[in-house]
């Protein structure tokens, strides 16, 4: 049986059942075989319909969207249907993991509930989307829930652990493991008690992005434009908890006397007694109006931490339970939830009069403190309990959209960490709280990919966490400093926190000029942030942008093209004053020598000192 929209068609096989998608007879997309039988055959115009045992199947090809639907027949909610499809080109997308691997073909992600996660057991973490792009040109977009993904999964003796979001986790530079040894399954699985996808057809990755976004849509606006071009300084990862006012004044006035640009100062965890009271603790901070007027004095918006849990002892936590605004158990008490500092209530976003009251308190906030914004952190589904009872129905992925398009419709002025379908925002996102070392594992190595894998999911206010990142375990050298905040500068947006004065005289002037230079581009940056909002296109591309079939710019995970008209070439190696860099069609300048180059090329050993972050601009561009 075939299915025709020229240039595609759907070839289908009925022992065993397969079914294979093809532009101009090339193979694009293929199942592995249906387990069972199939029963009965119908064709309609455009569709199909076939009948197995347990599940009904529709299948439908029209001129741009390949549909397919699985309805089961089973009423066993722990019944599964499953679809493989061999990995045959490279696959983007999905969001952010752990451990960053681009394409995702080279990692080993063991099947798991799609659900956006803190630390999540098999590499997931806080934005997510179920939409894969491959180089092909399809994306493919899941609509169905409950959802598990795996790709390219793991053998049997690497399955050490329950991949169920439990405490029992892989070492963490192993979520998901790297396939260095080719041992994968080599196959995309999803799995669901129905099953719902679109296949969005298009010639190759940029067409499959436009794709995607036609369906998701674009932002509505766009964070203001100070996000943009000066840094944010927060005071997390240089103090922790331990902060005051008097801490909070004493770190502004270090980033003036050292000349850095500025706009936020974040003032991060334990600004308050308990966690969900929104008042400021008077025996650390003693005159919070005060302390934000001289902030602003100085010039700088400043913001607060903030989260959706509510200690128990706090009186938010009281209020909240009394009214009902919080998450409950089956038995009708409100729901203490483990999170990283303890066990807490959570705030129920699926209830209009919790969120209208959490809104009042945050602007109360404001209105004695003088405060611009917040910093709202977590959010994700993994907090939100399987048996929990709301005021309207939520899955764990509904929980993080509803919080983020809260956050969405009354503050510019913030940041979020988690995402599921929010592409619509105007704020930005920040990429989960990174590990202080280079690797792929959370580091430095994992913050290109990543912002480019939120950036193709639709996401272009990508906020690249701390620079350095969170120095849980371990403080960095100079060189990480420098190779971070020179990796930083031409992204979308730049945060401070451990402050570059503290690791030397040359670690402050490189990484000074690194914020520098991102003031110098803030107008081009402007300007794309812009085109996101009406066009949906992302401030930051692969370089594979200008090379959609070229493997070397298809595999390449260490640079990115700001627009289409900078090329951006890091350096992420301990001790390298080298790199070889790929540059894509097209004639480049070094703007640091003049020097021009003629793409597609691959230079070795350019070279890059400590002081020099390889950037190309692309000669003939109009922007």
């Amino acid at each position: 049986m075939h299915l025709h929209h020229p240039p595609y068609h759907l070839s289908l096989s009925r022992e065993p059942f397969t079914f294979t998608l093809y532009r101009n007879n090339q193979p694009l997309l293929t199942t592995a075989p249906h387990p069972e039988p199939a029963l009965e055959w119908q064709l309609h115009g455009q569709a199909a319909r076939i009948q197995f045992p347990s599940a009904a199947l529709t299948l439908t090809l029209t001129e741009n969207t390949f549909t397919v639907e699985w309805r089961s027949k089973i009423t066993n909610p722990k019944s599964q249907i499953s679809n493989r499809f061999p990995l045959t080109s490279h696959w983007f997308g999905l969001g952010q993991l752990l451990h960053q691997l681009w394409p995702l073909n080279k990692a080993m992600l063991a099947e798991s509930p799609l659900i956006t996660s803190d630390n999540g057991p098999t590499g997931l973490s806080c934005i997510l989307t179920p939409a894969l792009l491959s180089a092909d040109g399809l994306t493919l977009l899941a609509h169905s829930w409950p959802l598990s993904i795996g790709i390219n999964q793991p053998p049997p003796d690497r399955r050490r652990h329950k991949w169920d979001l439990s405490p029992e986790q892989a070492p963490f530079d192993e979520r998901p493991w790297a396939d260095t040894e080719g041992v994968g399954d080599g196959h995309l699985t999803l799995a669901g008690p129905d099953l719902r996808y679109d296949v969005l057809l298009a010639d190759d990755l940029p067409g499959a992005h436009r794709r995607l976004i036609e369906q998701l849509g674009k932002p509505t606006g766009t964070p203001p434009a100070e996000l943009f071009s000066r840094p944010t300084w927060t005071t997390w990862a240089r103090y922790k908890t331990q902060i005051d006012q008097n801490v909070v004044l004493n770190f502004a006035r270090e980033i003036i006397a050292h000349g850095y640009p500025y706009y936020v100062l974040e003032i991060d965890d334990r600004w308050q007694v308990r966690y969900g009271d929104l008042s400021f603790d008077s025996a650390r901070f003693p005159d919070p109006r005060a302390m934000v007027d001289e902030l602003h004095r100085l010039g700088f918006a400043v913001t607060a931490w903030v989260i959706p849990f509510l200690e128990p002892a706090s009186q938010a936590f009281a209020e909240g339970a009394a009214r009902g605004y919080l998450v409950r158990t089956p038995g009708g008490e409100p729901y203490l939830v483990r999170w990283w500092q303890g066990r807490g209530g959570l705030l129920d976003v699926s209830h209009p009069a919790a969120l209208e009251w959490f809104l009042a308190r945050l602007r109360a906030l404001q209105a004695e403190t003088g405060l611009d914004g917040f910093k709202f952190d977590a959010g994700e589904g993994v907090f939100f309990p399987a048996d929990a009872v709301t005021h309207a129905p939520l899955t764990p992925n509904e929980y993080s959209h509803r919080y983020v398009d809260f956050v969405a419709q009354h503050f510019a002025l913030c940041e979020v960490r988690t995402g599921w379908f929010n592409q619509r925002a105007p704020i930005f996102f920040r990429q989960w709280d990174k590990t202080t070392n280079w690797s792929r594992a959370n580091g430095l190595r994992s913050v290109i990919p990543g912002a480019l894998s939120l950036a193709l999911t639709g996401y272009p206010f990508v906020l690249p966490d701390m620079i350095g990142g969170n120095a849980y375990a371990e403080e960095p050298d100079a060189e990480l400093m420098i190779r971070w905040a020179q990796l930083n500068a031409l992204l979308p947006a730049m945060q401070f926190s451990l402050a570059p004065w503290d690791y030397g005289e040359e670690c402050d002037r490189l990484c000074r000029e690194a914020a520098q230079l991102h003031e110098a581009h803030a107008p081009r940056i402007l300007k794309l942030a812009g085109e996101a909002a009406r066009t949906g296109a992302p401030i930051i591309r692969p370089v594979s942008w200008l090379a959609p079939h070229d493997e070397r710019a298809l595999l390449c995970d260490d640079e990115f093209l700001l627009g289409e008209e900078v090329l951006v070439a890091p350096v992420m190696e301990a001790g390298a004053r080298a790199r070889n860099l790929y540059l894509p069609p097209g004639n480049w300048r070094d703007p640091s020598t003049g020097e021009t180059f003629g793409g597609p090329v691959t230079l070795e050993n350019f070279p890059a000192p400590l002081s020099k972050l390889p950037v190309f601009e692309r000669l003939g561009s109009t922007t």
